[in-house]
């Protein structure tokens, strides 16, 4: 029995390919196949030899003109096929099947795999078994006469193809243009004329930066006192206050009645009493403001110290911050408004190998939401993560200390990140940026501001780089296995004696002292205003100055610290010193 079917075919079929259980950067991709098809088929086979004799199979294997049990089988000749299908199986009717129809239904299942060979080239192979619902393709059923009898199953074929593949872009790629990193020199110059308020004096010279835009400025930056009252006029709410006057905090003149009620007030006295009044509203309450619920996700908590492995993982994050809740430090990613958002970030970083969880976030408060998470892990089963950040991350590490230093220290640093590691050494890093240069400048504002020991580290992927991947040039080779501890400029650093802090109007008998004492400097802020002496670039001389004052009356009088106009605590300031 032979036989040759030309088969056509048409239908339909879905792939899966694994996407959401395979690496990112999978080079095959394995995929399998299932559909559903009409098949069409016409089915020849070959009966006689181009001369037209019928094959006649022998038992011996061979091929003959005549039947091996004809009575002149002695005269039969060997002959050989021509495989030239000349006879319609269906034409043929040998088994009595009649005109059926030669075409029939198919269910293709398959597997395969597709090589991705870059450049937009891929490779693939497959093989697919088509389970037909016909036995007739071949001509051969359980009904068929004689030797041609087949089995009671439908005929399937199997079918194996090799392909190469190319992806035509849609979309023109942008013309890229090389980019020459700025010199230390040229990114200097850049710094040391810029002038970030707008007052016309450049920073380094200003010794008021952020002055209100608009606001008329002296020589050295500072905003214009025009009634010498002390208050700069754009904080003024009295700009002609009167020669000598004594005002407030906002530059009003304070009258006698004022002052007379703020000295009152300071004293205590037993022969004067405040009446106070107090109206009760019997209406509505009114309504707590609503708390703003965000997500985050969580990446790390620090209590005592971490690894530098999870360091480096922490800071290649770009948008990373921290959460102070008592002695413990959470490190948080993102602001999500729902779930979802969170929880495809929460994929994302687990992919880079960073351990990570979603959570709430309440006016700085964590909150479990475990179970919120599980329902809505449950809905995204299959999905894959979001694009995973594998940009060079570069920050400004400003030092490391030790102990933990005042806050007050870094009040004028931005996006401050604060880890303590397991050797005892406590970091601090600002800034995030994928862009050397603007990187470089952040440092030049750091080094202004005292913290001469800046420089700038990379992260990528959970690992500290060198700064050269990042676009910068390098004078000299980049040892990763060590960071320096840096140290701040000690000529930021003052020590100064806090006289006294007072919440009103100082009493008359004390101002008078405060002014024979001369040097002595007012500093506002929100819980009232600091009295300071003088300006001392070491400790001994400070509390030889102390002694002094509280000789004179002043009892109270302590030493304080002083970086960059913030006042920070005395041992803070030794510490810093003591680099």
């Amino acid at each position: 029995l032979n036989f040759e079917s030309r088969i056509t075919i048409g239908g339909f079929q879905l792939r899966y390919n694994f996407l959401q259980l395979l690496n990112q950067d999978r080079v095959v991709e394995p995929f399998v196949t299932v559909g559903f098809e009409s098949v069409e088929f016409l089915t020849k086979t070959d009966l006689r030899d181009a001369q037209g004799r019928f094959y006649n199979y022998w038992s011996d294997g061979s091929i003959r003109d005549l039947p091996e049990d004809a009575l002149n089988a002695a005269d039969a000749v060997i002959i050989e096929r021509d495989y030239s299908y000349e006879s319609d199986v269906r034409e043929l009717n040998a088994d009595g099947f009649g005109k059926y129809l030669e075409r029939t239904w198919a269910v293709p299942v398959g597997v395969g795999a597709r090589l991705d060979m870059g450049h937009g080239f891929d490779f693939r192979m497959g093989t697919t078994m088509h389970f037909t619902l016909d036995d007739r393709i071949d001509g051969i059923t359980d009904a068929s006469l004689g030797d041609r009898q087949g089995d009671g199953r439908n005929d399937r074929f199997l079918f194996t193809s090799f392909s190469i593949g190319f992806a035509i872009p849609s979309e023109r790629k942008a013309r890229k243009q090389k980019l020459t990193p700025l010199s230390t020199e040229e990114l200097d110059l850049i710094v040391l004329n810029d002038d970030e308020d707008g007052d016309g004096v450049k920073d380094p010279l200003d010794r008021c930066p952020h002055t209100p835009a608009g606001s008329p400025v002296d020589a050295f930056g500072c905003p214009l006192d025009g009634d010498g009252d002390g208050v700069p006029d754009p904080f003024d709410d009295e700009l002609t206050s009167a020669p000598g006057a004594i005002v407030d905090r906002h530059g009003v003149t304070m009258d006698d009645a004022t002052f007379l009620k703020d000295y009152l007030n300071y004293k205590d006295s037993g022969n004067v009493n405040t009446v106070l009044s107090r109206v009760e509203s019997f209406g509505p309450m009114k309504p707590k403001p609503v708390t703003k619920r965000v997500y985050v996700v969580k990446v790390g908590t620090q209590v005592e110290g971490i690894s530098e492995d999870l360091i480096q993982k922490i800071l290649s994050i770009p948008d990373v911050r921290t959460i102070d809740r008592g002695d413990t430090t959470f490190y948080v990613v993102g602001n999500y408004e729902a779930i979802p958002e969170a929880l495809r970030r929460e994929l994302e970083l687990k992919g880079l190998g960073v351990e990570s969880i979603v959570m709430a976030e309440e006016n700085g408060r964590l909150i479990d939401v475990s179970d919120e998470v599980a329902v809505e892990r449950a809905k995204m089963q299959g999905m894959g993560a979001g694009d995973e950040n594998r940009n060079v991350t570069v920050r400004v590490q400003l030092g490391a200390f030790r102990y933990k230093l005042s806050e007050n220290i870094f009040r004028d640093v931005p996006d401050l990140v604060v880890i303590k590691g397991e050797d005892g050494l406590t970091r601090y890093y600002t800034g995030s940026y994928t862009d050397v240069n603007l990187a470089a400048a952040h440092k030049v504002q750091m080094l202004l501001k005292g913290f001469e020991g800046a420089f700038l580290v990379a992260f990528r992927e959970g690992k500290r780089v060198s700064i050269k991947e990042a676009g910068a040039q390098l004078t000299g080779p980049e040892d990763l296995r060590t960071l320096p501890s840096g140290s701040i400029n000690k000529e930021v650093l003052r020590y100064r004696i806090q006289v006294g802090h007072f919440t009103g109007a100082v009493p008359m008998e004390t101002m008078d002292k405060l002014i024979d004492m001369g040097d002595v400097t007012p500093i506002s802020g929100p819980d009232g205003v600091r009295y300071l002496y003088g300006a001392f670039k070491d400790r001994t001389s400070a509390d030889d100055a102390r002694k002094a004052i509280q000789a004179k009356g002043f009892a109270d009088a302590f030493v304080v610290g002083e970086m960059n106009g913030h006042i920070i605590p005395a041992d803070d300031a030794d510490q810093l010193m003591a680099r």
